[in-house]
């Protein structure tokens, strides 16, 4: 109960530090052994830290050994709002997934790095292994859709959408309930910039203080007697 007061504590302090302007929840996963490190790329997986980021795909597996592919939405505190796969099967763009998944992290058992997109061999990232630290941050870290022609004959475009594998990012596009890796557009990683890393490693920081520690630091003065 005191650890989750504490939290509800500093949520607070970072609401009235960002103030009235615009911030968003981010998520880093971190491995528990090891220190936070703010990267130029922060999407790609890495054992100092990486970011969930919005509009890209992630394979789960959850804790009672369901998989599932979906791609993150939203972030809010401890849940994680995705959407699946288009069950769409013509090149028209406006039939996207209209199922819309919740999710607390906790549910998550591994985050899958797909090697083979036939076989679905993957890396597996053991969650019970890594911190997810929820943080405010007025970097929202997002992907851009980008699109491309991906059906022969066809004069429509189709959304080409950011996928987390065990090559880094790549790009796929949804068909009939599945994901179809395609090549033919360049990867550009969202970069941070120098002060965009400092706000990013403060925010991580404190909320890994309290996790870790279960406590705030803050400063408090005493008065004399009168």
């Amino acid at each position: 109960m005191l650890i989750k007061t504490l939290f509800i504590f500093l949520i607070m302090i970072q609401f009235d530090a960002l103030g009235q302007q615009d911030s968003s929840w981010n998520v880093m996963v971190l491995n528990k052994e090891k220190k936070p490190i703010i990267k130029d790329n922060m999407a790609e997986f890495s054992q100092t830290g990486f970011y969930l980021f919005r509009n890209c795909f992630y394979d789960l597996q959850f804790l009672d050994k369901s998989r599932k592919t979906l791609r993150l939405i939203d972030i809010k505190p401890d849940t994680l709002i995705f959407i699946g796969v288009s069950n769409k099967k013509t090149p028209n763009l406006a039939q996207p997934s209209k199922d819309t998944v919740r999710l607390n992290y906790r549910t998550i058992d591994k985050l899958l790095l797909m090697k083979d997109w036939g076989s679905e061999a993957s890396k597996k990232i053991h969650c019970n292994k890594y911190y997810f630290i929820f943080h405010k941050s007025y970097l929202e870290n997002k992907y851009d859709g980008k699109y491309a022609y991906v059906f022969s004959g066809s004069d429509t475009m189709s959304e080409i959408v950011p996928r987390l594998s065990s090559y880094g990012i790549t790009y796929h596009f949804e068909y009939g309930g599945k994901l179809y890796y395609h090549s033919g557009i360049s990867v550009k990683v969202p970069k941070y910039s120098d002060e965009q890393k400092m706000n990013a490693l403060q925010g991580v920081m404190s909320i890994l203080d309290l996790m870790v520690n279960n406590r705030v630091n803050i400063n408090i003065q005493k008065k004399g007697r009168q």
